[in-house]
């Protein structure tokens, strides 16, 4: 079993690593990478705020009401440091999306709905997943604008919303009912999860290659059509 896990990782750090140097990868690594800068200069920003409006009422208070003297400056720098420092670590918690809105959502925006999701999840998941979850969160945010190009009606939509929207969510859930006692490192819970995770990352880059595969051929089918047009009937009318 050991083998097998080294296995599964030595392939999700090789895969990961493929994905990343692809166009797409690093266009999505750079959009994960922009948000998260977004969310901690935002965080900064209302620090910032915070800090400031409690320095500012402890001035007026020191000017029109009594000194504050050195212990009241104490108080103030240790107020100062931990609303700054609660502001600074605290992240938003958006309302926790079901699995069931996770699947009936519009299908460009499953992807987003599941990667945040994810991301929620998986400080809940064995140590020995992170690898597997950074290539599946870089494939969703992959995915996320390729399925906004893809009319609902195809199968593929449905593929994809099934594979996104109900097993990846439904493999993780199921893991995670299972008792913490039987979750440790090494255990079957494990191996089973990192099997499926293995699973689903497989299936996300097939889907991906496919649907580049049809915008490919529609792109040829759309060449051979302006040919037949103009180059054959040698005029542009």
């Amino acid at each position: 079993m050991a083998r097998d896990v080294s296995q599964m990782l030595g392939r999700a750090d090789e895969a990961l690593k493929r994905l990343g140097q692809t166009p797409e990868g690093r266009a999505a690594a750079l959009r994960r990478t922009q948000r998260h800068a977004k969310s901690v200069a935002q965080r900064v920003a209302n620090a910032a705020m915070a800090t400031g409006g409690l320095a500012v009422a402890a001035l007026l208070f020191a000017m029109f009401v009594a000194p504050l003297g050195i212990n009241g400056f104490l108080l103030l720098v240790l107020a100062v440091a931990g609303v700054g420092g609660w502001f600074l670590l605290r992240r938003p918690q958006a309302e926790m999306p079901t699995p069931q809105a996770m699947k009936n959502a519009d299908l460009a925006a499953i992807p987003g709905r599941v990667e945040a999701w994810l991301e929620r999840q998986r400080r809940s998941l064995p140590s020995r997943a992170s690898k597997l979850i950074d290539e599946i969160l870089l494939r969703l945010e992959v995915l996320g604008e390729q399925l906004g190009q893809v009319p609902a009606g195809q199968p593929i939509a449905g593929d994809a919303r099934r594979l996104i929207g109900e097993h990846l969510p439904r493999l993780v859930d199921t893991y995670l009912k299972v008792p913490q006692a039987y979750r440790t490192p090494g255990s079957e819970p494990e191996q089973q999860l990192l099997e499926g995770l293995v699973t689903i990352a497989d299936e996300l880059r097939r889907l991906s290659e496919q649907l580049v595969r049809g915008d490919l051929d529609a792109l040829a089918v759309e060449g051979k059509f302006l040919e037949q047009r103009y180059k054959e009937n040698g005029t542009l009318t």
